[in-house]
């Protein structure tokens, strides 16, 4: 193995496990020296790849959470059919089918957005996580615009303020996940999630005229 691979898996070992002890203890909680004693390295090798902890959680956001968030979450919805059917099925699989996002850490990037907003100055931390939330509320947003043009969300729904309950509903029950295992819970989530879906759609007089329109 050459030094190039070695120097990219030491920084990966470091973003990966870093990005697991700040989402279970916070980021105040997590020093750089707890870091570097669980991956077993020194701090040379810390400010090797990371110029103080600032970086180092920037580069977490961008190459953790920023792509856990489009690979889960915008990635699914980025094509085109019921809006509805589509959101349900995605929540359905990421709050109760899918076992492959750790549910011990609850909603990783809600957990980094509490514990930064202690941080006054770390405004370029917390604007980066702004700016995931933002790509994330586009791609919603995008997927509902496409229904409306498909006839399945009614032309009158404000998009904006939908894709953002849609995301502030689904980071808030994540987030329970912490404290429980109780799937009653996320299955009551379900229950009304779809009930307020299904105010998004035409009544049947616009169906009707969208029909007709076409």
């Amino acid at each position: 193995m050459n030094q190039e691979i070695k120097r990219k898996l030491t920084r990966q070992k470091l973003i990966d496990r870093g990005y697991e002890l700040i989402n279970m203890y916070g980021y105040h909680a997590v020093s750089i020296d707890l870091i570097i004693k669980e991956v077993g390295l020194t701090k040379g090798a810390f400010y090797y790849h990371f110029k103080n902890k600032h970086q180092f959680i920037a580069a977490i956001i961008n190459e953790r959470v920023e792509k856990e968030i489009h690979s889960e979450f915008i990635e699914p919805i980025c094509k085109r059919g019921n809006p509805i059917f589509i959101l349900t099925d995605l929540l359905q699989d990421k709050l109760i089918n899918d076992d492959s996002l750790n549910p011990n850490l609850g909603s990783p990037i809600m957990n980094l957005i509490v514990t930064l907003s202690y941080e006054r100055n770390d405004y370029q931390l917390q604007a980066q996580l702004r700016e995931v939330l933002d790509n994330w509320k586009i791609a919603i947003i995008n997927l509902l615009h496409r229904g409306i043009e498909d006839g399945y969300i009614a032309r009158h729904v404000n998009t904006e303020p939908v894709a953002e309950f849609i995301i502030n509903s689904l980071e808030g029950v994540r987030t329970l996940k912490r404290t429980t295992n109780n799937k009653a819970l996320f299955y009551n989530f379900m229950e009304q999630f779809k009930n307020y879906l299904g105010t998004l759609k035409p009544t049947k007089g616009e169906q009707r005229h969208y029909l007709d329109a076409s």
